[in-house]
């Protein structure tokens, strides 16, 4: 077979290759469209139903409607209260789930890096975690008063467990082989260490974040609930008393939302820290 032959047929393969790459590209951009649709469908759907039920049957006392919510969310953002709560809630959620995050994740590792001491306090740790972290939040009322940190201390307790234990599992997983490899090419364990438990860990460890952000909104919401004077916990609870039950939708949403946007976001950091993982 003559050259010329062979690069013809390298080239027509590529040719090939790449046909089969676009139809794989437009089959999963279909699929992710009616994905969408198929969502935005059951929104829809389901927002109809909510408010044809509760005008026709006169629940709007017990359930609201979409209507009713949509007119509270209104009325809260144009007295300005809505961005005033949403920045105090999302102001403790950040600050509660950073360091709470980088203490579970730095733990972690050290837990199932270092077998022995991961042995000695993994049952401390398991009985911390046992520990109801709802029932804190007034301990912690109590040790750091009515301000903002007791909120924040009990947002970071959430998220610290919930990434140690993902992380410690990740840790603890490491392929053996691997590591044997490492110091088989001349790396001591701290080179180990670093270029290949950490690195391997980081699914684990995004997964933990992935959990724990949601966690960070309850303990932020929870905290509110308990002593507060504005944020999205503050507000839900104020109509709660006052009977508004358009008022609790509407807080229910936005905390829903939030979750969605924060939830979202971390996973396109996810995707361009960890884009080699298929799970990403």
């Amino acid at each position: 077979m003559s050259a010329g032959t062979l690069t013809e047929t390298a080239a027509q393969l590529d040719a090939e290759i790449a046909e089969v790459e676009r139809r794989i590209r437009q089959r999963n951009r279909r699929t992710t469209r009616l994905i969408w649709l198929a969502q935005l469908a059951i929104v829809v759907v389901g927002l109809a139903l909510w408010e044809v039920l509760s005008r026709t049957f006169g629940w709007d006392f017990w359930v609201s409607s979409p209507s009713g919510v949509w007119e509270q969310l209104v009325a809260w953002a144009q007295t300005e209260e809505l961005w005033t709560g949403l920045r105090a809630t999302l102001t403790v959620t950040i600050l509660g789930f950073v360091p709470g995050a980088l203490a579970g994740a730095l733990i972690g590792f050290l837990f199932g890096w270092f077998r022995t001491l991961g042995r000695i306090f993994e049952p401390f740790v398991l009985a911390f975690y046992t520990l109801p972290k709802i029932a804190l939040a007034p301990l912690f009322i109590l040790w750091f008063g009515i301000d903002v940190l007791p909120k924040v201390v009990l947002a970071a307790v959430l998220v610290f467990f919930l990434v140690f234990f993902t992380t410690f599992q990740g840790a603890k997983t490491v392929d053996r082989s691997m590591l044997e490899m490492g110091y088989l090419m001349g790396g001591g364990k701290l080179a180990v260490f670093r270029k290949i438990v950490v690195p391997t860990s980081w699914v684990w460890v995004f997964s933990g974040f992935k959990i724990s952000l949601p966690y960070a909104l309850i303990g932020a919401v929870v905290g509110e609930f308990m002593a507060a004077t504005e944020g999205i916990g503050f507000m839900i609870k104020n109509a709660t008393n006052e009977f508004n039950t358009a008022g609790v939708f509407a807080g229910l949403v936005v905390l829903m939302i939030v979750a969605i946007i924060l939830t979202q976001a971390l996973r396109l950091v996810e995707h361009k820290l960890l884009h080699w993982n298929d799970g990403s």
